[in-house]
This record gives C-alpha cells, structure tokens and sequence, in this order.
C-alpha cells in the first residue's frame, strides 16, 4: 500500500480531458450484452469497476474486445448466456452486482455472484424482494440481505412488483434493464419516495438509445412491454461528471481556470448540477462545444441549509467546499451515504475533523461550520479503500500543508488516472511505498494493539512473535521459561523472526528482548523499518500493574517499578540504535491516532 503527500501551490490553468462516465458505461455494458450483435462504446471507462462487470460478462460467454482507440466492442447474444460454472466476483462495485444480480435471473442455468467484504455488507434486500415478486428463485446466502446471492434458472415471468427506492435507485434501474426480456409485461410501482432520481433518467436514456420504450409515469410507477430487443449500436459514452467535481472544486478554491473537456451540462448525470451548488457559491459557469471551466470569485459564499439527495456522490465534494467557507452549511437527505463503498457520512465527519472542521453527522446528512482559519495540516488522511474519499481529500490537500492520504490507488475503481491528472494543475505530488513494520518496545508500551490497528489500515496481518512461539510450543510463554529457560526461548525467538522476516506486507510485534541480538536486528532491517515505541517508564509500570496479562520475571527485582528501570538500563541503547524511527506513545491519544503517527513517519 501506498501513501501520498500533496504539496499545495498556486495552480495553473490547465486543460484536463475527463474520463468516461462509470454509470454510463456499466449500464451500456449490460445493454450490449442483452443487444444481439456488436456493440461498440466509445471512450467507456477502463476503471476497477467496469473491469469487474466486464469479466463478469465474459465469463456469462459475452464476447468483448479493447480496441486500438480504446473503444470497447461488445458481442451481444440476445439475452443468452453460457454457464461460467463458478462464482462471479464483483469486489465492491456496487453497480456492477446489482445490476448483474438482475440479468442473471434472465439465465438458463444456476449461478451465484459475491464482492469483497465491504460488499457483502452492502444491502440488496429490495432488490431481490423486487426480483421474487416477479418470479425470480433468488436469496441471499447469508440471509442477511446482502451478496452472496444464488439465483435459480431463468425465472422472470413479469407482472406488478412494489419496489421501494428510498436505500438505491440501482434497484430499480436493475429491473428496468432486464425487464424487456421477462415473459410479460412488467409494471413497477415505488412504494415509497424514489432516491438519486437522475441516475433513474439514465438508465431510461440509455435504454431508450438502445430501442426500448418506458412508459414513466411521475417516478411512481414504471411500465415495460415486454417482447422488446435492445438493438447493438455504436455508443459513446459521456465524461464521468462525478469525476469532473473534484477539478471544479479545486478551480473554485484557488480561483485558477481549469478547463474540462468531454464534459456537459446537457448530460443526465446528476453530479453535473454541482456547477449550481458552485454557482450558488458565487462562481460563474463558461461552456463551450468541448467543456466547460469556470470562474470563481474572491470569496466563495456560503451554502447554509442544501438538500442533495439527487446527488450523492457530489455532495462529499460539496463537504469539501463547505470546509473552506466561513459558516454553517447542512448537507441533508444523503442517509444513503452510509451504504456505499464506506459509511460516508462517518467518514467524511471523522477526517474532517482531524483537520480542524467542526462537524458534526445528522440523522441524514452533516453539518459543517466552516472556518477556513482554524484548518490545518500534519494529519493522515484514511480513505477506507473508498475512491471518492481519496479524491475529496486530495481537493483538501491542495490547500493544506502536509496532509497524507492513505491507500491513494483506490481511486483506481472510477478513475485510475486522478493523480496524473491533478499534476497537470501544478501540485507536486509524492507517493510513497509503505514498508515492512517492525515494532519494538518495553511491555507495556502497545506492540500488540497499536500492532493489529496498522494491520487492519494497511490490510496486512499482524505478527505477534511470542504468540508464534507459544504457538509452536503450544504453551504459554511463563510455562516455556519455567520447563525449559530463558535461552532456549530466545533460540525460539530467533528462529521466529527469520521466519516473519521473510514476509511480505506484515507488521511484526515483537518481545522486548528481540533487539538485543544483531542477527535478529539485521534480519528485520532487511525487509522492513523498525518502529521504537518510546513510553515513559511510570507510563510502563501503571499499564502492566492494569494488565490481565500474565508475564514472566526478567530480572531478580523485587518490585515491578525496580525490575522497569533494570530492563530499560539495560536495552535503552539497543532500542534507540537499531530504530530506523522512534514514535512516543506516553500520551493517550487513541491507538488509532498513534498507528496514523506511524504510518506519517515512515
């Protein structure tokens, strides 16, 4: 995994072509797949996501082809498919498995379809009680609502389904692009209030370009003849506009010209209507044949009270904006944010208070008192493996001294080149591999927690070195000593940490002891940094006096605070030396705040 730093600079105007529309291109996907003939999308997007849907539809026998101008040829059957006779994977592309959760109750055959773990906590429960009301044999495997999800052969019949839109319009747009091809006409009523309804738009847009009539009436109620074909075209495919935000944002918060092309305000896409909100800011739109790029005031307004329910992908980079206007701004009607990649809106709360903005989650939005004099710096940046988390913070960042942002390649699931393209604008960029972590350190001092913490935000395992020797020795260390003695244990501790030191992506806790051999110093140094996890020693003695812990004597002293000070005489100089960085964790600032200290230092 990576980390970035971006250093803030006046920027210059610059040109910047945006990528294809996600939305657009999964949607087109799944059309030219159900079209009999060749489809050929030009300037899809090549992103995370639509590389899962499209391996996906590969595996289901749809053949697809990258051309020599990055154009996307598209072998549709009819709606007929072959058995790819394994579970299809989607990782997190929410859209992705959606929408082919619906197609795949238009097969002939069997099939399941699973995302990583975020994914399998993101719920469809409305979208498979929807797809069962028309006849579908389809459950979540965990019974939980969410993928896995098994489907049974071919069992759309069509008819009258009640659909509730309030968690995802995906849901309903899922349906409406299957619909076509059920057995009967199919009728789909909301029984609710429909949410993001452009992104519903959309896909009656594009389906209509693909030759299928919808009857709309009011969003409350969808009708689909059935007995219609979707016919193979040429497509093109529009700029991303939920990309786009991110380089309006950064035009208006430094006030530089930033053109972007293969961008419009004709567009469906919701995100376009982020050019209103900046409007409403005080900045002024200019749109020609080929983008669009605008001019900003000296000092932005600010937003007071916005409902954004009709755009829930911009409204983070609304909060951004928000961040660096003097005053109160309320984002509300986003609740679904809480189902997407991450729970935004605690995201989005939790990382923008780490640089001064006072924030605060509602039941459906946030609030934010903006108050551009009190931001500041010297923060990581967590982005929980969500693009548009990265892409938001890296806006923050361009006005912010030393902000890293963690996991910067995430935003490779919408749009791979971000970063590339943010350095067309002047900003320096610096990306940094994260190592190998060793930590060393007194008992006490918090290898263990502070160990496993790293290890959840890098995603890497955590070693614990005395939990493999008591694995190994299947007792516990105060049993090793006393059957066998301290020398044999440190024969076995060696051995360990020749062993991890060989892994990749780890981080390495290790016993007190471990720096005081030069084989085993030599060995970590070779494939990771060592982390010294300085504490003060009455700090040391009132944390193990708490401890459940059961540890054996190192020294003959009498009183714990006596056997401290002997160890430390004793080792201070080998840890000090052998650390290629020392972090203090005498303050109690959270286990969060000091893996985050780490991972800055490295």
């Amino acid at each position: 995994m990576q980390k970035a730093l971006i250093i803030p600079k006046q920027l210059k105007a610059c040109s910047i072509s945006i990528p294809g529309s996600k939305s657009y291109t999964n949607r087109a996907l799944i059309i030219a797949a159900l079209a009999d003939g060749k489809t050929t999308l030009i300037n899809p997007l090549f992103s995370d996501d639509t590389k899962y849907t499209i391996d996906a539809l590969q595996k289901l026998g749809i053949e697809i082809k990258r051309t020599k101008n990055y154009d996307l040829e598209i072998y549709g059957k009819g709606g007929r498919f072959t058995n790819p006779e394994e579970t299809l994977f989607l990782g997190n592309a929410g859209t992705g498995i959606r929408f082919l959760t619906a197609l795949l109750t238009l097969a002939p055959f069997k099939s399941k379809i699973t995302g990583n773990k975020r994914m399998q906590k993101r719920p469809i429960k409305d979208l498979l009680k929807g797809l069962r009301q028309l006849g579908a044999k389809i459950e979540s495997v965990n019974k939980n609502g969410c993928p896995p999800v098994r489907i049974k052969a071919a069992t759309i019949k069509g008819g009258t389904v009640e659909l509730s839109g309030k968690l995802s319009s995906q849901f309903l747009s899922a349906i409406l692009i299957i619909a076509p091809y059920a057995q009967n006409d199919i009728s789909i009523k909301i029984s609710d209030r429909l949410v993001s309804k452009p992104y519903v738009d959309m896909t009656i847009e594009i389906m209509k370009a693909f030759g299928i009539n919808i009857e709309n009436k009011d969003y409350r109620e969808f009708v689909i003849k059935s007995g219609q074909k979707y016919t193979a075209r040429k497509y093109k495919i529009e700029g991303d506009a939920s990309s786009a935000t991110y380089f309006f944002a950064l035009s208006a918060l430094h006030n530089t010209p930033i053109y972007l092309q293969n961008i419009s305000r004709k567009t469906s896409q919701a995100d376009i209507h982020f050019l209103d909100i900046l409007e409403r800011m005080g900045c002024k739109t200019i749109e020609d044949e080929n983008g669009i790029k605008i001019r900003a005031p000296k000092k932005l307004k600010t937003l007071g009270e916005i409902d954004l329910n009709h755009m829930p992908d911009a409204a983070m980079t609304v909060a951004i904006m928000a961040a660096f206007t003097k005053g109160k701004t309320v984002l509300k009607n986003i609740a679904n944010l809480r189902i997407k990649e991450t729970n935004r809106i605690a995201a989005l709360v939790r990382e923008l208070s780490k640089i001064g903005v006072e924030c605060k989650e509602l039941d459906d939005g946030i609030e934010i008192n903006g108050n551009p004099s009190k931001l500041h710096g010297e923060e990581l940046i967590s982005t929980y493996n969500d693009h548009r988390m990265a892409m938001c913070f890296a806006v923050a960042a361009s006005k912010i001294k030393n902000i890293q942002i963690l996991n910067p390649d995430c935003t490779s699931k919408t749009y791979p080149k971000f970063f590339e393209d943010l350095k067309k604008t002047n900003l320096d960029i610096k990306k940094k591999i994260i190592p190998n972590i060793s930590l060393t350190g007194m008992r006490g001092s918090g290898k263990s927690s502070i160990g496993r913490t790293l290890g959840e935000k890098l995603h890497r395992a955590f070693i614990d070195t005395d939990d493999e020797i008591e694995k190994q020795e299947k007792i516990k260390i105060p049993d090793i000593i006393k059957k066998h003695n301290w020398f044999y244990f440190r024969k076995k501790e060696k051995y360990v940490i020749r062993r991890v030191s060989k892994m990749d992506n780890v981080i390495i806790g290790t016993g007190g002891g471990v720096i005081l051999d030069k084989e085993n110093v030599k060995a970590l140094k070779r494939t990771s940094k060592i982390v010294f996890l300085k504490c003060d020693l009455e700090i040391l003695e009132n944390r193990l006096h708490k401890s459940k812990t059961k540890r054996p004597a190192l020294t003959s002293e009498k009183t714990l605070k006596d056997e401290i000070k002997k160890i430390w005489k004793k080792r201070k100089e080998s840890y000090i030396s052998t650390a290629d960085f020392i972090i203090d964790v005498s303050r109690d600032i959270g286990v969060e705040a000091k893996a985050e200290k780490i991972i800055m230092e490295l």
